[in-house]
């Protein structure tokens, strides 16, 4: 069996090296209004062009015997390389490189025109609006969804608005033309793509790609308040997605316009209300921290709301009170400490005094005691008698002084 396998696996190896190998040519790809330079080793090389949207045509001689034959391209100063100037959709396709000595000397160059040089990124439910300075009216625009324009763009546009004023279907009450803009309304993930505007003549005059974002938003609220989501469009074309900070995963709460058993399981029930295009999530807790995501019935995200519990705060009114009660607890702890020392003072002295009277026995001691009583109570009793006499020394003083202003 092992040598079965070994036979088989070689005979397919022999029969891919011999296969011929094809080989593509190699691409290059430019923004609309870009030039395209094909270098040339000598004027004796011939260069065509078969057109990618129309390859019915065939080759089309561009150079031919060292001279331009064509108006779309022209030599540079050098000699050196055949200019294409700013290339659109008409120019791409494959561009042959011949040497007419050596005919076997080709190159081939694939060239592909990308619309997107000028980008604009628009919110989703937002209006488009493309300029018009210098465009002759009537105008016709032309759309190619994302897709088409990145992989396809020899696919013929869709015609949203003509030169007529008629709207495509799905596009009627959308569009609007004034002297400075065509606008498209209320944009969805399902504009995004190129836009080409061509005049009266047919030539496209602007080109332009739409880029639809979503709704970003980061709210902060306190713990009990309600968080308000507005769901841009109709209820009965959206889903509302949430997704808790602790389990990205995401759970579907509203399924076009109806809620879901999730509610339930999330311990979202009785406080997630619908109202119109808004839905309200009621008494915010610690859990609800996390996303909601809002989604079209095509999958493009319509907006993002990411919810954050603010740090729980006092009120600056309990805060001034527990300040106060803090200072009044300050104040009696001072006072508290102020007496525990007097208390203290006041025993050491009833300490010293009860240590004297113990030792007053002694007739020596008691009578230098009793003479150290004397001479204490002697000195505040003239103390008291010197303090009586400068009160009414200064009592006569003031008085004798309102005398002599009355009399004055």
């Amino acid at each position: 069996m092992a040598t079965v396998s070994v036979i088989a696996f070689s005979f397919l190896l022999t029969t891919a090296l011999s296969a011929p190998v094809k080989y593509e040519d190699p691409a290059m790809t430019l923004f609309r209004g870009e030039d395209f330079h094909i270098m040339l080793p000598s004027l004796s090389f011939e260069v065509t062009f078969r057109n990618r949207s129309v390859p019915r045509l065939g080759d089309v001689f561009l150079l031919r015997g060292g001279i331009v034959v064509h108006s779309r391209a022209k030599l540079n100063h050098h000699l050196s390389h055949l200019i294409i100037d700013a290339v659109g959709e008409g120019d791409e396709g494959v561009y042959t490189v011949k040497d007419l000595e050596n005919p076997e000397d080709i190159v081939r160059l694939k060239l592909i025109v990308r619309d997107c040089s000028n980008e604009q990124i628009i919110k989703y439910g937002d209006n488009y609006h493309i300029p018009l300075l210098g465009v002759t009216p009537p105008i016709t625009l032309e759309y190619r969804p994302s897709a088409v324009e990145a992989n396809q763009t020899s696919r013929p546009a869709l015609v949203l608005l003509t030169s007529t004023g008629l709207s495509r279907d799905g596009y009627q009450g959308r569009i609007s033309v004034n002297e400075r803009y065509v606008t498209l309304r209320t944009v969805t993930g399902a504009d995004e793509g190129s836009y080409s505007v061509r005049d009266a003549e047919g030539d496209i005059q602007r080109k332009e790609c739409l880029n639809v974002k979503e709704h970003h938003n980061f709210v902060t609220l306190p713990l009990g308040k309600t968080l308000k989501i507005n769901l841009i469009l109709n209820s009965s074309l959206v889903h509302l997605y949430y997704s808790p900070e602790k389990d990205p995963t995401p759970h579907l709460l509203l399924d076009k316009g109806e809620f879901t058993s999730a509610l339930t399981d999330l311990g979202l029930e009785d406080r997630l209300i619908l109202d119109g295009s808004w839905v309200y999530l009621e008494s915010v807790k610690g859990a609800d921290v996390g996303e909601f995501k809002i989604t079209d019935i095509l999958g493009f995200t319509v907006s993002s709301i990411h919810l954050v519990l603010q740090p729980y705060k006092l009120e600056s009114l309990y805060v001034a009170i527990i300040a106060m009660l803090g200072l009044l607890v300050f104040l009696l702890l001072v006072c508290l400490l102020s007496c525990l020392i007097k208390v203290k003072k006041r025993a050491k002295r009833a300490a010293a005094l009860k240590k004297i009277a113990q030792d007053s026995g002694k007739e020596d001691e008691g009578d230098a005691f009793r003479q150290v009583v004397k001479n204490i109570t002697k000195l505040s009793d003239d103390s008291k008698h010197s303090q009586a006499d400068n009160t009414e020394k200064s009592q006569s003083t003031e008085t004798a002084a309102a005398y002599s202003e009355r009399c004055c």
